[in-house]
C-alpha cells in the first residue's frame, strides 16, 4: 500500500519504493498488496500542452459524467503526477477487512484505474488484513464500512517531507475528500480518507 508516481524516472523509482514500503507494511503484517498534467476546458478554453494533459483530457471527455471544468481537470492531472496510496477495502462477515491495491495506469491515449495483484493475493487482488491493529488506524476501518459495499481508502504522509508528499495530500483533498483518520507504520504517520468512488478515470476491470 503506497504511492505510484511517474513524472521523471528518478522520482518513479523513489515513489515505487515508497509504495512497496507502506504496501508491505499492510502486507507484511498480513495485509494488503504493496500502492498529469492536463488542462482542458469548456468551450474554446485552454488546450492540453503535454502528453499527460492530453491523455487526461481524452479520458475524461469520453466519460458521460465528465465535468469539463478546468479546475477538475487540473486535479486529475495532479492525481496522475503524484497519486496517493489507494486501496479498495471491504468488510467481511466477521467484521474483518480485506483490501487490494488500486493504481492509475497509462493506456495508449489516456489513463485508467487498475487492480494491482500482488504475490499472495487472490486472483482478483483481494487479501485479508488480519493485523490492522498494528497500524493503529484511528478510527478503525471497520467503523467506516457500514456494510459489505467496498470503498476506497486514499492515504499520504501526515507531515510532508517533499513537494511530492504535499501534492499527494492536496490530491487526496481535491479528489477524495477531507481526511477522516490516521495510521502509522514504521514510525511514520499517515492521514487517510475513505471514498465511495474513484475519481477522474474509468473504474478497474475485474
Amino acid at each position: 500500500m503506497m504511492r505510484i508516481k511517474f513524472r521523471f524516472v528518478p522520482w518513479t523509482s523513489i515513489r515505487h519504493a515508497a509504495a512497496i514500503a507502506v504496501g508491505l507494511a499492510f502486507a507484511s503484517i498480513n495485509g494488503c498488496s504493496a500502492g498529469h498534467n492536463s488542462s482542458s476546458s469548456s468551450g474554446s478554453a485552454v488546450l492540453p500542452t503535454t502528453p499527460q494533459a492530453a491523455a487526461v483530457a481524452n479520458t475524461q471527455s469520453n466519460q458521460p459524467s465528465y465535468d469539463k471544468d478546468e479546475d477538475r481537470t487540473l486535479k486529475c492531472e495532479q492525481l496522475v503526477r503524484n497519486p496517493p496510496g489507494i486501496e479498495e477495502i471491504r468488510r467481511t462477515p466477521s467484521l474483518g477487512i480485506e483490501s487490494r491495491e488500486i493504481r492509475v495506469e497509462r493506456t495508449a491515449d489516456s489513463y485508467r484505474w487498475v487492480v494491482y495483484r500482488s504475490r499472495g493475493s487472490a486472483p482478483d487482488g483481494w487479501r485479508p488484513q488480519n493485523h490492522l491493529d498494528k497500524l493503529n488506524f484511528n478510527p478503525a476501518l471497520q467503523f467506516l464500512l457500514p456494510d459489505k459495499t467496498p470503498e476506497y481508502l486514499a492515504y499520504a504522509p501526515s507531515v510532508p517531507e517533499t513537494p511530492q508528499d504535499s501534492e499527494q495530500q492536496m490530491s487526496i483533498a481535491g479528489n477524495f475528500g477531507q481526511r477522516v483518520g490516521t495510521f502509522e507504520w514504521n514510525g511514520k504517520h499517515y492521514t487517510y480518507t475513505v471514498s465511495k468512488e474513484l475519481p477522474c478515470f474509468p473504474l478497474p476491470e475485474e
